[in-house]
């Protein structure tokens, strides 16, 4: 009887009293221990007619796997409270063989160590914050093989102290997911603040203690997002959310893991003694992620072409930052002489193009640093020439609008073929695509950028390449210098 009543209460507190208009699930998670980096999620199952439940959770992201095995004493109660025990099929399946309402509780392990670049891409609980991702601490309850996603109502119970950030709708002590793929929480004792940006309602919370000021951090969202709204022309309305939280766990030496979903930016960051280099480093990831808002996030994706929404975002990032002067001219050009090293020490440089590599990004260190290295190579060369043929009325920038204005701002679907056609649109690339992008034709640098008068040379001191202005630069050059550092196109 006891059993019972708690399950009509819970399902009571989590729907409301008109069930009609009510989500179908419910879910609260509470116990949220820092000191043992766990959490506890009880859910009640409502209004599904299927006398077959089953439970779906994410079991890989991103190249991490077996993300089922952090769930611990799952278990399930009838209408009644008599224990239900679950059926295991393995990869993150769970069927109960009941009709709902239905009561599933458990509890999330959340101490796993991963690789120090993947923390950020799954939800995680340390000292000073938690960061939980619906879509992997909540299951997908399907009633059917074909309906699996039902709207969800979550209501969570910080720590003593703690508070919450998101972007998702809350009504009174419950927030209503309409999908748990974008659902993102900060949970932790965060400072903020907020600027509006055209429609966009950007928020800043920064977990953790760091050796440069909260201050710095604010202004540099700030700047960026200013930046690129008006590099893209943005027409994005609603409400924005970038985090800043250290890692759960130590690791070694100056680091930073990110993710954007949806209107969210996640970013884990491990600081260095020096804090002008930690907060170089901050930006430079920054402002990448910040630009996901965009792309691609803003469009309907075909399919997989991470070889521009990640590699040429990643150029895109030096560009917003060369621009608002916190990249001198020199520094942008060592920052690309850095991607064509390691372009160069690829052992798949040769034989694997970016095309191909991008929907094997997880599958190994070289075709994700395709991706991105050599992505963001091509995006300079790409932009590059094309300031120097259009002199200066053209850039990446401009492509950048068009697509956006054209695929996302329009509500078209937008893969490989769109955006190359509108590379080639911009002038004579056929070449740049068909060797950069469909083909493995290797890239010789000095070669491609001689046009400009830049050269190319190795230091002594330190072995590395360093691209060169003249001392009697040209004309041209010198405008192609104040395009890039003044925003020009």
């Amino acid at each position: 009887m006891a059993n019972t009543l708690s399950l009509l209460l819970l399902l009571i507190a989590l729907t409301g009293s008109a069930l009609s208009q009510a989500p179908q699930i419910g879910c609260r998670i509470d116990q949220i221990s820092p000191e043992n980096r766990s959490l506890r999620i009880d859910c009640l199952v409502t209004a599904l007619s299927a006398r077959k439940i089953t439970l779906r959770f994410k079991d890989e992201f991103a190249g991490i796997d077996r993300l089922s095995e952090r769930i611990d004493s799952l278990k399930g109660a009838d209408a009644r409270g008599a224990e239900l025990k679950p059926e295991i099929r393995g990869d993150g399946l769970y069927g109960f063989d009941v009709a709902a309402p239905v009561r599933i509780s458990y509890q999330m392990r959340l101490a796993r160590a991963y690789n120090s670049a993947q923390h950020a891409l799954v939800s995680s609980l340390g000292p000073e914050a938690a960061v939980l991702m619906m879509a992997d601490l909540l299951p997908e309850f399907c009633a059917e093989e074909s309906r699996c996603n039902f709207p969800t109502r979550v209501k969570i119970s910080p720590p003593e102290g703690w508070k919450i950030a998101t972007t998702e709708t809350r009504r009174e002590e419950f927030y209503d997911l309409e999908d748990l793929s974008r659902a993102i929480f900060l949970v932790s004792r965060f400072r903020e603040r907020a600027v509006k940006i055209g429609e966009m309602n950007l928020r800043s919370a920064i977990a953790g203690t760091w050796n440069f000021n909260d201050d710095d951090v604010f202004k540099l969202v700030e700047a960026i997002a200013r930046e690129q709204a008006e590099l893209i022309q943005s027409r994005e309305a609603g409400d924005f959310l970038v985090t800043l939280a250290p890692y759960p766990q130590p690791i070694t030496g100056l680091g930073s893991s990110a993710v954007t979903i949806g209107h969210t930016v996640v970013l884990m960051l491990n600081q260095s003694n020096d804090a002008a280099r930690t907060l170089a480093h901050y930006g430079r990831h920054l402002a990448h992620e910040m630009f996901h808002f965009y792309l691609p996030n803003a469009f309907q994706i075909r399919e997989n072409f991470d070889w521009f929404w990640e590699g040429f975002t990643r150029y895109i990032a030096l560009i917003t930052l060369t621009r608002l002067h916190l990249v001198a001219f020199q520094e942008y050009l060592d920052l690309i002489a850095a991607e064509y090293e390691s372009y160069g020490l690829n052992p798949l440089k040769t034989e694997v193009s970016l095309l191909d590599a991008s929907p094997k990004k997880f599958s190994g260190a070289a075709n994700y640093n395709l991706v991105y290295r050599k992505g963001m190579l091509v995006a300079a060369l790409y932009d590059l020439e094309l300031r120097w043929r259009s002199k200066g009325k053209s850039s990446l920038s401009v492509v950048m609008r068009s697509l956006y204005s054209n695929y996302a701002r329009g509500n078209q679907p937008i893969g490989n073929r769109e955006v190359i056609d509108e590379l080639r649109r911009q002038g004579d690339f056929t070449r740049l695509v068909r060797d950069d992008i469909e083909g493995v034709q290797e890239i010789e640098l000095a070669k491609r950028i001689k046009a400009y008068g830049l050269g190319i040379e190795q230091s002594a001191a330190t072995r590395t390449l360093r691209i060169t202005i003249p001392a009697k630069s040209s004309d041209r050059l010198r405008d192609l210098i104040a395009q890039l550092t003044n925003g020009g196109s």
